[in-house]
């Protein structure tokens, strides 16, 4: 999942994709944050991250933000695993009746470590630009780490 920056430092999830451990059935999204209320730091803020990281501009996505709370609550996990506490904080707001696990509690090691597969997929977007900053690519990565480690 990667998040842009609102108004009083919300987070608004821009990408996110998942991939389910037991099956391989992956999705992804890229959201439109079009209507995205600024204030200077949040502006700054996306602003570098859109030149500097993931590249991706708030009008950019295949899909408006209105129909993530549709999206989340169609999916029908009982458990979903998080990279962060940030990205477990953004989505137990929006899917509390969800059980969400850290799964840096689990021991997981930073992206940097984990994400040095060459072989693993990303989404048509980021196959321009750097693949590793790709949610696709990451729960790929994310996935090998857990199954290696459960």
């Amino acid at each position: 999942m990667q998040c842009v920056l609102g108004m009083n430092n919300k987070y608004m999830i821009k990408e996110m994709s998942i991939v389910d451990t037991e099956t391989w059935a992956t999705q992804h999204w890229i959201f439109k944050n079009s209507k995205l209320k600024q204030d200077n730091k949040s502006r700054k803020t996306n602003k570098w991250l859109e030149r500097n990281y993931h590249q991706l501009s708030l009008d950019y996505g295949d899909i408006e933000y209105e129909e993530l709370s549709r999206i989340l609550n169609s999916l029908k996990f009982g458990c979903i695993y998080v990279k962060g506490d940030q990205k477990k904080q953004v989505l137990m707001e929006l899917i509390p009746h969800v059980a969400l696990i850290n799964i840096e509690d689990l021991g997981c090691p930073r992206l940097e470590q984990i994400c040095d597969d060459e072989t693993l997929p990303c989404c048509i977007f980021h196959m321009e630009f750097n693949p590793k900053q790709c949610t696709f690519y990451k729960v790929f990565a994310i996935r090998k780490w857990f199954i290696k480690n459960s």
